[in-house]
């Protein structure tokens, strides 16, 4: 694995975020859960951009997650919401969600003989906001 497979890595977790994000926002009916939502798509949404335009730097371009992967997020996401939008569902989705991410990239950052410190600097900080999008939302369980 290279600089490449990490900043992918980091662009697909991120874009899985988006789709999800997409489906569950409009669902949510609390203001606040609403808002924190809101700030952890923005926060993917802008890491989807810097990951792409480093990439574009070093003539590479992001892959998007394979369909299937995508597809099946929406129908479960959309599934799990119209059975149940409480906070509480809402929340331990996302936990489990961004939980499944972490455990992605960190493993590609393991594995990642990535000779970028500003591509390894990237995934940790990335990491680092994951954890407090989870933290943000166990209020809510």
């Amino acid at each position: 694995m290279d600089r490449y497979d990490l900043q992918n890595s980091l662009y697909q977790n991120a874009a899985m975020g988006i789709t999800a994000l997409r489906q569950i926002i409009p669902a949510v009916k609390d203001h606040n859960m609403k808002n924190i939502l809101i700030k952890q798509y923005n926060g993917y949404k802008k890491q989807t951009e810097i990951t792409a335009e480093q990439m574009k730097a070093e003539n590479t371009v992001p892959s998007f997650p394979p369909l299937s992967s995508r597809l099946m997020t929406k129908a479960m996401v959309t599934m799990q919401v119209k059975r149940d939008n409480s906070n509480k569902n809402v929340a331990r989705m996302l936990i489990k969600g961004t939980n499944t991410g972490i455990m992605d990239l960190t493993e590609t950052l393991n594995r990642t003989k990535c000779d970028s410190p500003e591509a390894i600097l990237s995934a940790k900080n990335y990491l680092r906001r994951e954890q407090k999008y989870i933290d943000s939302l166990k209020p809510y369980l």
